[in-house]
């Protein structure tokens, strides 16, 4: 009892944050069995699926601290090339817009079926057709996996089944880093990358397909729990391309900012 009513004073907290906040209420109260709903802030319009989970990955993602605080830290220019591994709704990019930078280069990446539809129709509404939204999971070497997905929420590993999971199963493509900068960037630079892949981060960057990391300014990634000598070989993989730690999210002690000490406004060009 007391979770649940936790859990709706966060949601109203979140829902008093967008425009339109009554209009919002009446299509949580009234249309909960749905599930789908319209939010909008400024510029901004985008579906959540409650149903499915989708608030904690993309209307949270612009109404929480957890990503915004981190700006702070960052000198980013107005034009934003992003690279979004683990995109949900779209929450992120979606969270750039909030704060006023255009988005000049953008690719996202979601596994999920499900959740990649309703990704789609965000980045799309709001950023246009530019950007690139791919359907494949990253991992540290290509191969394709046969998973079966729930229908949205934040927690889906590649690893291991997840809660809620339907019947039908899909064909996964699994790119590794460097194959998804060249499509998404053909090898350029990326001003930031935000990472959250469900531990599928020590895959990636323990291997030897993320060399184009170097490429990348700031990297926002939620490193999850591992063995002490996992994670440490993982924060030596980010050293040796040149990252250092410079802010731990005080909304999520796995959330961390790396800055590329090697990047100069050289490597943007």
């Amino acid at each position: 009892m007391f979770q649940r009513l936790s859990n709706a004073l966060s949601g109203l907290r979140a829902i008093s944050q967008f425009d339109r906040v009554l209009f919002t209420l009446c299509q949580r109260l009234l249309g909960r069995r749905l599930g789908w709903t319209m939010y909008s802030k400024r510029r901004l319009t985008f579906l959540v699926d409650h149903l499915a989970g989708d608030q904690s990955g993309t209307r949270d993602c612009i109404a929480g601290p957890m990503y915004r605080e981190l700006f702070k830290e960052m000198q980013l220019p107005r034009q934003l090339r992003l690279l979004d591994l683990g995109a949900n709704g779209g929450g992120f990019p979606l969270l750039c817009l909030d704060l006023g930078f255009e988005l000049s280069d953008l690719t996202c990446v979601e596994v999920n079926p499900f959740t990649h539809s309703r990704l789609t129709l965000n980045i799309r509404h709001n950023v246009g057709l530019r950007p690139k939204i791919l359907n494949v999971a990253i991992g540290g070497h290509p191969r394709e996996l046969t998973l079966s997905f729930p229908t949205g929420g934040t927690g889906f590993s590649i690893y291991g089944s997840a809660d809620g999971v339907t019947n039908e199963e899909a064909i996964i493509e699994v790119l590794t880093f460097d194959e998804i900068m060249s499509r998404g960037f053909a090898d350029g630079a990326v001003d930031l990358c935000k990472m959250d892949v469900e531990g599928a981060e020590y895959e990636v960057f323990l291997g030897d397909s993320s060399a184009s990391l170097r490429l990348v300014h700031y990297l926002v990634i939620e490193i999850h729990a591992a063995e002490p000598a996992k994670q440490d070989a993982l924060h030596r993989k980010l050293t040796s391309y040149g990252f250092d730690r410079i802010k731990t999210s005080s909304a999520c002690d796995d959330v961390h900012l790396f800055v590329n000490r090697q990047w100069s406004d050289s490597s943007r060009r």
